[in-house]
């Protein structure tokens, strides 16, 4: 008896997770990051050709601190730490090279926090494609200000450092 407990109980798990991962589309290499001639981070999206970019953002966190499991010696409002930007547009966004901190006016863009690049924040710009009410897939990057301070000429961070050609393949690939 148990012992179809324990089997039912694990069906049920596994059916859950299933469902709950047929959510989120397959993810594809459609951001990179790099620092821009002027010092100032650039970013791109390129959603496939005909699609838009919906749930558009950038999140920026401290990076946890394992002294501290994570929380700052003093508390620290969530405002003054948290850097972020989420695109308002509803009708998503087309394939596009931006400024990081300073997306195009056009895209009713909402920000939180300092728009800036911070030393020891770990960051995430993603997007999503969406067919009716699913996610056909995903693209993000993640990277932090170290990552990209690594970054030789001609290079670009699109979840590692790669080539601008390499980036061009790969999304080229992805799509």
């Amino acid at each position: 008896m148990k012992v179809r407990r324990g089997i039912a109980a694990l069906c049920l798990v596994i059916g859950v997770g299933l469902t709950a991962g047929g959510c989120s589309g397959p993810f594809r290499f459609l951001v990179a990051v790099w620092i821009g001639e002027d010092g100032k981070p650039v970013a791109e999206i390129r959603p496939c050709e005909g699609d838009r970019a919906y749930a558009l953002g950038l999140k920026g966190r401290p990076a946890a601190d394992p002294a501290t499991a994570g929380k700052p010696s003093r508390p620290v409002p969530d405002t003054l730490r948290e850097t972020s930007w989420q695109v308002d547009h509803r009708d998503g966004v087309t394939a596009a090279v931006f400024p990081l901190f300073s997306p195009p006016a056009a895209w009713q863009v909402t920000a939180r926090g300092p728009q800036e690049l911070r030393p020891g924040y770990r960051y995430s710009l993603d997007f999503r494609t969406v067919e009716g009410r699913e996610t056909r897939y995903e693209a993000g990057a993640r990277f932090t200000a170290e990552d990209l301070a690594t970054l030789k000429p001609g290079e670009v961070w699109d979840g590692d450092a790669v080539t601008r050609k390499e980036f061009d393949e790969r999304a080229e690939e992805s799509c």
